[in-house]
């Protein structure tokens, strides 16, 4: 496939992939989402955006109304998990991020997609266990996207996120995983 064969199925997988649930999208902010979308996808190593493209990953983004709290990008899925349904929900406020911190994190948020994370109902019970089995999660995602060469990106984004004494313990936490080997991959 050419870089424009590429590019052009890329687009048309996020017009149909990408959906604006405010009720009153409007077409300039739409257009600039699918644009950062698009990048994050053409940084992603050949065969992890085929995953996408090919529908072996069942995907739909959603940029839906701020709630009034600042919520992060967030993965949530449903079905079997030969069959799992993927949605990255997203605010229209982090619309307003810098371009390479909304990267990171968008990175991160298809890193969990990539890596199976399962539906809610199938985290530990107890606040105490999924409050860990999340963190598990993120680091392993952030990790993934070291592995992608796309570490500089999910710095920006922890860096961004956390205060200063966390990004350094998150660091070291994710530098762990990517030295132990391959990542959770999933199903994919």
């Amino acid at each position: 496939m050419t870089a424009s064969q590429r590019d052009r199925s890329i687009h048309k997988y996020l017009t149909e992939h990408v959906r604006y649930t405010t009720g009153d999208a409007h077409a300039a902010a739409l257009h600039d989402a699918i644009a950062r979308f698009r990048k994050a996808l053409i940084l992603l190593p050949m065969q992890t955006t085929d995953l996408f493209l090919s529908g072996l990953i069942n995907l739909t983004v959603r940029i839906e109304s701020d709630p009034g709290l600042p919520l992060g990008m967030r993965t949530t899925c449903e079905g079997p998990s030969d069959a799992r349904r993927y949605s990255i929900v997203l605010y229209e406020e982090h619309l307003h991020m810098t371009e390479d911190v909304f990267i990171g994190s968008f990175l991160r948020q298809l890193a969990h997609v990539v890596a199976g994370q399962p539906p809610e109902e199938e985290w530990p019970t107890s606040r105490f266990e999924r409050a860990g089995f999340k963190e598990m999660m993120e680091h392993q995602a952030d990790a993934l996207v070291w592995k992608w060469g796309l570490k500089e990106y999910s710095m920006r984004y922890i860096a961004a996120t956390y205060p200063p004494h966390r990004v350094d313990l998150i660091m070291d936490e994710i530098e762990r995983i990517v030295n132990e080997g391959p990542c959770q991959s999933g199903p994919h």
